[in-house]
């Protein structure tokens, strides 16, 4: 689907930053459009994205690279359709200055395709073919993801009996952890993707002499699966490494004491010992009570990816691709030529209501 010839006008205000006389553009409002789940498999997800990018707001006086600024949020419902839709809302009827947000990799890539000239900053979805000139991610890519998870157990476990397991929207994780493990093929087991469902039949497909599980689910699906495997006994019979977004604080508190114990690899803990970290959760907890997900440091990051470009002044999409080296909550990040994070991931074990580090994986080329 193409997107509408918009005016020149539009353009302007909406994709390209730095188009209005100098003084005019430092007192024009910010206008952001955030994409989330508002409803479907993945809302919990949606609701820590969005709290976090208000919560940055709030602290930062409602401005963003020193002008005024607002978020308008609008719910994709996990669907690519009506997230392309709500995209050429926001960018023709709001003027919205750049789009962020964006869970799912499929709503992601439709609102891409929608957005033109609009800079795009995803704040989660990680399938590897996401990107452009325009499109910037501060959460990683599947890739990466697994890649990284598949380094960890190489070392850690050694070269042992591993199955995987995940939905059919894990493919590109999994295919990461078998490279990065080093030794394949790996026995993979598929399960629907979108649907909540008996997982029972596809855990029993867990061969016996199989050693290590690495499991990849989000949202309700996580949660399923962490209730399943305790509960079936699994957890006696084979050892389990998870995604980060098995055992990420947002689907945590909904699985309950059956997470206890579980080992992940991901790129953020809420026990990261920094002081960007501290100031981070000390005002998360104040706004809702408990431990900040990694889901919502990234919502916390896309903001400030856009705060401090539009702090430099000039195009804004330039300025968002020359943005450096950002020290923060997770650790210092940079993007890569691809506009994609450069960063340290971390061995997490879910232990007295806490994702503990008990390793740190420096990227690749470190």
């Amino acid at each position: 689907m193409r997107v509408p010839v918009l005016g020149l006008a539009v353009l302007m205000a909406a994709g390209c930053g730095g188009s209005l006389p100098a003084q005019e553009e430092d007192a024009r409002q910010v206008r952001i459009g955030a994409i989330i789940s508002q409803t479907g498999v993945y809302a919990v997800l949606g609701d820590d994205m969005e709290t976090a990018m208000r919560l940055y707001l709030d602290t930062h006086g409602g401005a963003l690279g020193g002008r005024p600024a607002t978020l308008l949020v609008a719910d994709d419902a996990g669907d690519p359709e009506e997230g392309q839709a709500q995209a050429r809302r926001l960018i023709q009827d709001e003027g919205v200055d750049v789009i962020t947000g964006l869970i799912s990799s499929p709503v992601a890539a439709s609102v891409v395709e929608a957005a033109g000239r609009t800079p795009v900053v995803i704040a989660n979805a990680g399938a590897d073919e996401l990107g452009g000139p325009n499109v910037f991610r501060v959460s990683y890519t599947d890739h990466d993801h697994g890649h990284a998870a598949g380094r960890y157990a190489a070392e850690r476990y050694g070269r042992t009996d591993v199955v995987l397991m995940a939905s059919s929207a894990g493919a590109e994780t999994l295919q990461g952890f078998t490279e990065g493990y080093g030794a394949g093929p790996l026995k993979r087991i598929l399960t629907p993707y979108g649907r909540i469902t008996d997982l029972g039949p596809y855990l029993e497909q867990i061969p016996a002499e199989a050693e290590l599980l690495y499991a990849v689910y989000a949202g309700g699906e996580a949660v399923a699966f962490a209730r399943a495997f305790k509960q079936l006994g699994y957890d006696d019979e084979v050892e389990l490494l998870t995604s980060q977004s098995l055992t990420d604080e947002d689907v945590l508190r909904d699985i309950g004491p059956d997470a206890e114990g579980i080992t992940s690899v991901g790129m953020y803990s809420p026990a990261l010992d920094n002081p960007d970290n501290a100031a981070f959760v000390a005002r998360w907890r104040a706004r809702t009570g408990h431990n900040p997900s990694a889901v919502a440091l990234q919502g916390w990051d896309a903001m400030r990816l856009i705060d401090q470009a539009l702090a430099r002044g000039g195009d804004l999409v330039r300025e968002l691709g020359e943005a450096g080296e950002l020290a923060g909550p997770r650790g210092p990040f940079r993007l890569d030529a691809g506009h994609n994070p450069v960063q340290n991931w971390y061995a997490r074990e879910y232990r007295n209501g806490v994702n503990r580090i008990i390793a740190t994986i420096p990227p690749e080329s470190e």
